[in-house]
């Protein structure tokens, strides 16, 4: 199951500040993600935290390629991993 898309569709052009709007969002949504599993949280918990981490993820990856620049080799490894790990689930 995915998060569903932010409410506010993305525009056709993005700037740096959008992008780095979208990066913040990857760092808070990572950042619940590491503090859940220090807590131990329960198996439904974790996936609905790490659904919403490949959402964050997706929609940094749509702002990087709007704004022109290539995707990063990590970036998209990640979304592979979390697309993965979502199917196997």
């Amino acid at each position: 199951m995915r998060v569903p898309p932010r409410s506010q569709p993305l525009p056709r052009v993005v700037d740096a500040r959008f992008v780095e709007a979208r990066a913040r969002e990857v760092r808070a949504v990572r950042a619940r993600l590491h503090a859940a599993r220090d807590a131990a949280p329960r198996h439904w918990e974790a996936q609905s935290l790490r659904e919403e981490l490949l959402a964050a993820l997706e929609q940094l990856a749509v702002a990087v390629a709007r704004a022109g620049a290539p995707l990063p080799y990590r970036l998209r490894a990640e979304i592979d991993l979390y697309r993965r790990l979502g199917r196997r689930i």
